[in-house]
C-alpha cells in the first residue's frame, strides 16, 4: 500500500528537473464516515506557516479545537500556523460560529485559499476537524515529524450531520483488564471515525474494574481471579485453565482521567455495573448481597450465565445505592448502563425471602402475553422489572436516566429506561414501539467478537461469522419502519465481549475495521451508503489504523471463498475480495497463485474435487496474503436435500455473510466445502435420539452411478458430539422402495476430551441411484457431568452427531 521511489529514480529526477512534467494530484475524499453531502471542487489548499488561524474571540471551546488541530499539525507536519482574528486576504483557516445549526453538524469549504469550518457547536466544530484530517495524508495521525508528506487539502464544499445521537461502541474490560494506555488509544480510534459513546463495561462474573471507595473489597477481592480458562468454553471438559491470576482495575483518578479525556473529543463515557445478574465477582467480595449468603464465591474463571445473582433485599439495594453515588459523581453521563441482562431466576425461585417478596408486592405469572414484547412472563421476570425501576428511580433522583439490555424488557420496562437492543433487533423495536428509546447493537452485525475471516486461519473467538460486508449492510431503521419507531431508535453501536480477546492487539483485531462500518451506519443517512465507496475510502483508513500503531484484521486484502447453486442449477465457485478494483488471480491444483494464475472474472462452475489457492492484485502485486479452500465437485455437489432430524446448526449458508436473509436456500452439507477442527461454524448438527439414525437423502435427478460416499464428523464430547458410529447406503429409483447397498461400522481413535474433526468414506459395487439415502448412525452415549458440563438433564444421553460435507462418487 506504501509506495516507494527507487535511488535510480530519484537521482533521475533530481539531476533532470527541466524534463519532468509537474505531477497531477487527483483530489480524493476518502473520508470515513461518509459525508452526508460532499460536492468535489478543483484545486488545493497548501499547508505552509503563511496560514492564518482564525478563531472567535468569544468562544473559547471553539479556539480549543482550533488549537489542538494547529498542535497535531505542527507535531507532524512542522507547520505553525499563525493566530490572526481576521484572514485579511491571506490563506487562511477560519472558524466560524453559525447559531442555527444542529447540535453536532458541520459545514466544511475549502478553496485553494481559504477553509472555513461552520458549526453551532464545539463538537461539531471538533467532527469538522475530523474531516481535515481524513483530507490530509494519513500521517497527520502519528506523533512523529514528516515533512515529505503532501500538507495539502483537496478542495470540497461539505454539509454534514449525524444520523443518530448515539453512535459508539463498547469495551468489556472484565473477561479481560485492559491497560489504561489502551483506553485512552480506543477513545482515539472512535474520535477518528465521529463515534461519540464510549460504553465501558466494568463489571461481571469475572472481574470488578471500578474503585469503590465505600465498598473497598470490590476490588481487593472481586478484581481478581485466580486462574483463566484455556481454549473454546466446549473444547474440554473438565475445563482446561491456565493457573494465572488474572486482574486490573482502575482508580478513581484514572477514570476522572478517562472521562476528561474522552470530553475533550465530545465523547461520552457510560459505564456499566450490571445487575441483577453477572454477580459473581461482587458476590465474591460481599457474600451477603446473594440470596444464601452461607455459600463461598469466587470470582468465576470462566465464561457463560450462572445463576449466583443479587438478591432483591435491602442489603443489595442499600450497596448499589452507595455504588452508584460514587459512580455519578465520576461520570457526568445522562446515563447509567445497569446491565439487566441474562440473569437466571433459579436463585429467586429457591429463596423464601425472593417468594415472600413476590407475595408482598403482588407479582403473578401471565396469564396473557405481554403487549410489548408478545411473551408471557413469569413473578420472577416481574421481580427483576421491580429490581430494574427501583434502581431506576433512585438514579432519576440523582438526574440520571439508565440504559439496559432488552432483557429489561421483560416483565414490564421501567418508565424511563432505554435499551440497548443485542438479542436481535426485535428488543429493540418492542421499545421504541412502546415509546421508549432503544440504541440497536444486533447479533451478529454489532458483535464485533464474532469471526470476521474463516474461521479455519483466523484466531479463537465466541463463534458466528460476521464479515465487514454483512456490518455495513444493517440498517437500524428500515425505510418502512413506522414513525413511532423512527423518532425512537436513537443510535446504534458495536459490542467488544472479550472472553477470548486476551490482549490488546486482539481487541484492534476483533474492532477493525468493522467498527468503521459502525460508525458509517451511525452517522451516514442509509440514502448514502454505498458498499463500493466505502471500501475505496477503507484503503486510506487502513493506512491511518497503521499510522496509529493498530492492528486491524487484515481480510480486506484477501480473498473470500463462497459456493452457491441456484434451483436446479450447478454448484458455483464465487471469489470476492473488498479491495477495490483489485484482481483476484487463482489455481485449483494446490500451486500458489502469481500475477500470471487464471483471472477470476465470474462465478464458475465446480467440476470435480479442486485445492483451490486464490489472492488479490493490484498493479501487479499481491495484495494480502493466499486463501486456501478444497472444494469437493461431486455428485451431490449443490444439490438439495431433505433429513429426518431439524438442524440444529444450518452450517454455510450463501449470502449471510452479506445480509441475513438474502439466501433462503441451504446447503450446508452439499457445499462443496468439508468442515473443520477451527470452529462450529462450517458444520450441520442434529440432536439423535436413541434409535433413530440419521437419514440424509437427495434426489440425483436421473439414474446416476454411484460407488463411494465419503463424509466428516466431528468429536467433541465436552460439546455432547461423538464422531460417526456407522454409515450404510441405499438406493432408489423413485424415493420410495430402497434398496441397501452398503454398510459399515465406523471406529476412531479418539482422545478422552478436545474437538477433532474425522473424515471418513464407504465404498462399494457401482449402483444406480436416482434417489440416494445416508443413514449415519451417532457415536453412541454420553454421561452427563462425566463427559459434559452437568445439567438437569438424564445422567446417559445419545451423542449428537455434527456432520459436513457428505459426498458422493
Amino acid at each position: 500500500m506504501k509506495k516507494s521511489i527507487s535511488l535510480l529514480l530519484l537521482s533521475l529526477l533530481m539531476i533532470a528537473p527541466s524534463c519532468q512534467k509537474p505531477k497531477e494530484i487527483t483530489n480524493e475524499y476518502n473520508i470515513v464516515p461518509q459525508p452526508n453531502q460532499l460536492v468535489p471542487k478543483e484545486g488545493r489548499f497548501e499547508l505552509n506557516k503563511q496560514v492564518r488561524l482564525v478563531t472567535p474571540s468569544d468562544a473559547p471551546e471553539v479556539k480549543k479545537v482550533a488549537d489542538g488541530f494547529a498542535e497535531q499539525l505542527k507535531q507532524t507536519a512542522g507547520i505553525s500556523l499563525t493566530e490572526a482574528e481576521s484572514a485579511d486576504g491571506k490563506p487562511a483557516i477560519s472558524f466560524v460560529v453559525q447559531e442555527d445549526m444542529p447540535k453536532e453538524a458541520y459545514r466544511l469549504s475549502v478553496t485553494p485559499t481559504l477553509i472555513t469550518v461552520t458549526a453551532s457547536q464545539p463538537n461539531g466544530f471538533f467532527y469538522g476537524v475530523q474531516t481535515i484530517y481524513q483530507l490530509l495524508p494519513p500521517a497527520v495521525y502519528g506523533k512523529k515529524l514528516n515533512k515529505k508528506a503532501d500538507w495539502s487539502v483537496p478542495a470540497v464544499e461539505i454539509e454534514d450531520a449525524p444520523r443518530f445521537v448515539h453512535r459508539g461502541l463498547m469495551l468489556d474490560v472484565c473477561r479481560h483488564y485492559a491497560p489504561i494506555e489502551y483506553i485512552y488509544k480506543f477513545i482515539d480510534l472512535l474520535a477518528m471515525n465521529k463515534m461519540n459513546v464510549f460504553h465501558w463495561h466494568l463489571t461481571d462474573d469475572q472481574g470488578w474494574r471500578i474503585e469503590i471507595k465505600k465498598y473497598p473489597k470490590l476490588t481487593e477481592i472481586g478484581s481478581k481471579r485466580e486462574k483463566t480458562l484455556v481454549d473454546y468454553y466446549y473444547v474440554n471438559y473438565p475445563q482446561v485453565f491456565d493457573g494465572i491470576e488474572h486482574g486490573g482495575y482502575y482508580t478513581q483518578e484514572q477514570i476522572k482521567e478517562v472521562v476528561a479525556y474522552a470530553a475533550s473529543k465530545y465523547i461520552n463515557v457510560i459505564p456499566e455495573i450490571e445487575m441483577p445478574g453477572h454477580a459473581l465477582a461482587a458476590l465474591a467480595a460481599y457474600p451477603e448481597l446473594s440470596c444464601d449468603s452461607t455459600q463461598t464465591y469466587k470470582v468465576c474463571p470462566t465464561w457463560g450465565v450462572f445463576e449466583q445473582v443479587f438478591c432483591p433485599s435491602e442489603t443489595t439495594f442499600k450497596f448499589f445505592e452507595g455504588v452508584m453515588d460514587e459512580v455519578v459523581e465520576l461520570f457526568p453521563s445522562e446515563y447509567i448502563h445497569i446491565g439487566g441482562d441474562e440473569c437466571p431466576k433459579t436463585a429467586w425461585k429457591n429463596s423464601a425471602f425472593c417468594q415472600q417478596l413476590i407475595r408482598q408486592l403482588g407479582l403473578k405469572d401471565d396469564v396473557t402475553p405481554s403487549k410489548v414484547d408478545g411473551v408471557k412472563h413469569s413473578k420472577e421476570d416481574k421481580l427483576q422489572s421491580y429490581f430494574v425501576t427501583r434502581m431506576e428511580k433512585y438514579l432519576n433522583g440523582k438526574g440520571r436516566n439508565i440504559i439496559g439490555w432488552d432483557e429489561i424488557l421483560e416483565g414490564g420496562l421501567a418508565p424511563n429506561a432505554t435499551v440497548l437492543s443485542w438479542r436481535g433487533v426485535e428488543g429493540g423495536m418492542n421499545a421504541a414501539k412502546a415509546g421508549h428509546n432503544a440504541i440497536m447493537a444486533p447479533m451478529p452485525y454489532a458483535y464485533l467478537d464474532f469471526y470476521q475471516e474463516d474461521p479455519e486461519i483466523a484466531p479463537t473467538t465466541i463463534g458466528g461469522y460476521t464479515t465487514l460486508k454483512k456490518t455495513y449492510s444493517y440498517n437500524p431503521v428500515p425505510d418502512d419502519a413506522d414513525e413511532l419507531v423512527k423518532k425512537h431508535i436513537i443510535g446504534m453501536q458495536g459490542n467488544l465481549w472479550r472472553e477470548y480477546m486476551k490482549t490488546s492487539d486482539r481487541v484492534d483485531y476483533q474492532a477493525f475495521p468493522r467498527a468503521m462500518a459502525i460508525a458509517e451506519t451511525g452517522w451516514t443517512l442509509d440514502a448514502n451508503k454505498n458498499w463500493k465507496s466505502f471500501c475505496e475510502r477503507m484503503v486510506t483508513e487502513f493506512e491511518r489504523l497503521e499510522v496509529m500503531d493498530t492492528k486491524p484484521c487484515l481480510n480486506f486484502f484477501d480473498v473470500n471463498v463462497n459456493t452457491h447453486a441456484d434451483k436446479n442449477g450447478p454448484l458455483m465457485v464465487l471469489l470476492e475480495t473488498f479491495y477495490p478494483n483489485a484482481e483476484i488471480r487463482y489455481t485449483t491444483d494446490g500451486s500458489e497463485p502469481t500475477n500470471g494464475s487464471a483471472l477470476y472474472e465470474q462465478p464458475f462452475v465446480l467440476e470435480g474435487n479442486i485445492d483451490l489457492k486464490a489472492a488479490a492484485f493490484k498493479d501487479g502485486k499481491m495484495l494480502g496474503k493466499v486463501t486456501h479452500k478444497p472444494l469437493y465437485g461431486n455428485l451431490l455437489a449443490g444439490k438439495p436435500f431433505t433429513v429426518n432430524y431439524a438442524m440444529g446448526w444450518t452450517g454455510d449458508i450463501f449470502g449471510e455473510n452479506d445480509v441475513l436473509g438474502a439466501d433462503p436456500t441451504t446447503f450446508g452439507l452439499t457445499n462443496g466445502k468439508r468442515g473443520n477442527n477451527a470452529s462450529y461454524t462450517p458444520w450441520s448438527s442434529f440432536a439423535i435420539v436413541e434409535g433413530k439414525d440419521l437419514e440424509f437423502i437427495v434426489n440425483l435427478d436421473k439414474p446416476t452411478e454411484v460407488s463411494k460416499v465419503i463424509f466428516g464428523s466431528l468429536f467433541n464430547p465436552a460439546m455432547r458430539m461423538l464422531p460417526a458410529g456407522g454409515i450404510a447406503v441405499e438406493v432408489s429409483a423413485d424415493g420410495q422402495q430402497y434398496t441397501q447397498i452398503a454398510e459399515k461400522t465406523l471406529k476412531h481413535d479418539c482422545p478422552e476430551t478436545g474437538r477433532i474433526a474425522f473424515t471418513d468414506s464407504i465404498e462399494f459395487e457401482p449402483a444406480q441411484a436416482t434417489f440416494l439415502k445416508v443413514k449415519i448412525k451417532n457415536g453412541g452415549t454420553l454421561r452427563n457431568g462425566v463427559n459434559f458440563e452437568k445439567n438437569n438433564g438424564p445422567e446417559v444421553i445419545p451423542a449428537e452427531l455434527w456432520i459436513d460435507e457428505i459426498e458422493a462418487y
